[in-house]
């Protein structure tokens, strides 16, 4: 996802975890004093000063006027600054790059799109990156937030992917930083989405969820305690693979079995049967044609599937709440409470299922979440460092 880096030290790895509370609480609550902004954090003001003094230094801080007085001198109040920054959200839909450029609270300045030849996918992307800060010099965006469908491994290279496969062995983010000449972190797309989500969405009040994500594939991304879970090697949340028979099958390819049938592509064909053509929309055509017998039938098929991919992420991370994202809300009210009822059948403590509320906003808001905005902003953080989640 970027340059290759070391492990950070303890005092490192704490810094960051201290800035990204601090933007997170003055996004959330400010302004505030730094005595009310200790109070929010858990920190002492003696932790804080050279915090706040760094990220006042870098913009993404500043004062706004002073409070009220008890007795002494008023306090001056600091508040997040949406504009200290924008950044281009990369992302990819099918071979369709998208490049919006965004403020830090998420707001869409412009986007721009392209699409992508698999044969060689980086090209477009440096294309559609170029497009964007080409469109919006003043101020130019510091940084791209690539939104990945797939994983990247420790060295960078790309997997289950198939439209970047002919990367092959090079860092994604490494020939991208090096080719539109601007930082670049990598994450996984529905890691992303799950942050959108938390940040202002349909998981804004939980700490432990699972968001699950259908589209072309489908993904899951596991928030615990607060923080994202990637696994040792990244792959946490890969739930196309779930197996579909005992014993299970062997991993091929980039796309698992449970994937290929359960995915929009996967329900297309199973529609596509008892239509006889493809349809643009079957998860939405499942719901509109629910009294037919046929499509009720593969409907219910597709609940059980969906819940089963839920109440396996239950059963492991013990969630509060399940989030059903991308195409999964077209299945409306009614699939949602059918989905809730499998599942709280099934899993031993169940979760509360719900469907996303962001849409196509998640990425953008999840692009500039505390988490991924304290590694730009932490002066120790390379500029070229990124988490990655093989998001």
């Amino acid at each position: 996802m970027s340059h290759e880096r070391s492990a950070p030290t303890g005092q490192e790895a704490l810094r960051r975890i201290r800035t990204g509370a601090v933007l997170a609480a003055l996004r959330e609550h400010g302004p505030v004093s730094r005595t009310e902004l200790a109070e929010l954090t858990g920190y002492r003001p003696s932790s804080l000063t050279m915090i706040v003094r760094d990220l006042m230094a870098s913009g993404h801080i500043v004062q706004a006027g002073t409070g009220g007085s008890s007795g002494g001198r008023r306090p001056h109040l600091l508040e997040f600054n949406p504009s200290a920054e924008s950044l281009v959200a990369l992302s990819l839909e099918g071979e369709q790059a998208n490049a919006d450029v965004v403020d830090l609270s998420g707001e869409l300045l412009g986007g721009h799109s392209r699409r992508v030849d698999p044969a060689r996918p980086l090209d477009d992307l440096v294309a559609v990156t170029t497009d964007a800060l080409d469109a919006h010099p003043d101020p130019r965006p510091s940084r791209v937030v690539f939104s990945l469908p797939g994983v990247a491994t420790e060295k960078g290279s790309v997997t289950l992917s198939p439209v970047l496969r002919a990367l092959g062995e090079d860092s994604l983010a490494t020939a991208l930083s090096e080719r539109s000449g601007i930082p670049v972190q990598v994450e996984n797309d529905v890691n992303l989405i799950a942050l959108g989500e938390r940040e202002r969405g349909a998981a804004a009040d939980v700490d432990d969820l699972v968001l699950i994500h259908v589209g072309y594939g489908i993904g899951a991304a596991v928030v615990s305690g607060g923080s994202l879970c990637r696994g040792a090697a990244g792959f946490a949340g890969e739930i196309g693979f779930l197996p579909t028979s005992v014993p299970p099958d062997p991993h091929t390819g980039d796309r698992g079995r449970f994937e290929q049938r359960w995915s929009v592509p996967g329900i297309s064909a199973a529609l596509s049967e008892v239509n006889g053509h493809r349809t643009l929309d079957p998860v939405a055509e499942l719901a509109a044609r629910a009294d037919e017998p046929a499509v009720a039938r593969l409907r219910r098929n597709v609940i059980e599937a969906w819940a089963f991919a839920a109440v396996v992420c239950a059963c492991v991370t013990n969630p509060a709440r399940i989030v059903f994202a991308g195409a999964a809300p077209q299945l409306g009210e009614a699939g949602l409470a059918e989905l809730g009822e499998v599942v709280r059948a099934s899993a031993p403590s169940a979760p509360e299922v719900v469907y996303a509320a962001l849409g196509a906003q998640a990425l953008n808001v999840g692009a500039v979440s505390p988490s991924l905005l304290s590694h730009a902003a932490a002066p120790t953080q390379s500029p070229q460092s990124s988490p990655r989640k093989g998001s």
